[in-house]
């Protein structure tokens, strides 16, 4: 029998791709919208993880959360598949419920119009680039901009073409002419 030739990580991420296709599109943005790779590595780093642990991790992650495997068996999937102690993998799945699976939640509930959705919480970054750009709408509906710079006036009157000198004759060439004063191609000799 030949060995696959085909990279076990990308028959996860190919399933996780398809599964994540089949969920109703609130559901989707509220799992996309959820930053999952940078809260695990997050994890992963406060875990002190090895980044072949990170990986498993996020694997055993999106296997819950896209319902693969049962979300309360997380602390025993992280404890084998991650190779953690239990008392980290029981860290870990709380951790993994209060950053990843909590904001998806609340997110899914804002999407769907649920009564008891929690107002979206602006870190103070995002909240300074709001009011900035408040601001600066504010401004714009206020300001009046001058008027624009007038166009230059046409010339009116005719251009005028210098005469032709005595000496020039425009059906010689310049280089057969014996004296050049009036020529415009050529420069007298000192």
């Amino acid at each position: 029998m030949e060995p696959s030739s085909t990279n076990p990580q990308t028959d996860v991420d190919k399933a996780f791709a398809e599964r994540l296709a089949m969920l109703p599109p609130v559901v989707q943005q509220a799992i996309q919208s959820a930053d999952l790779e940078k809260r695990l590595r997050s994890l992963a780093n406060t875990h002190k993880l090895h980044i072949d642990q990170w990986e498993l991790l996020e694997n055993e992650v999106k296997l819950a959360l896209l319902g693969f495997t049962e979300v309360e068996k997380l602390p025993e999937n992280l404890e084998k598949e991650v190779g953690v102690d239990h008392e980290t993998a029981i860290h870990l799945a709380q951790a993994i419920n209060d950053e990843i699976f909590e904001p998806i939640r609340e997110e899914l509930e804002r999407g769907l119009e649920h009564p008891m959705a929690p107002a979206v919480q602006n870190d103070a970054i995002e909240q300074v680039r709001q009011d900035a750009l408040a601001h600066a709408a504010q401004a714009d509906e206020t300001a009046t901009l001058p008027p624009p710079t007038p166009p230059t006036p046409a010339p009116e009157g005719k251009v005028m073409r210098a005469p032709l000198s005595e000496t020039y004759k425009p059906s010689i060439p310049s280089s057969e002419r014996k004296a050049v004063e009036g020529d415009p191609y050529r420069e007298p000799l000192l």
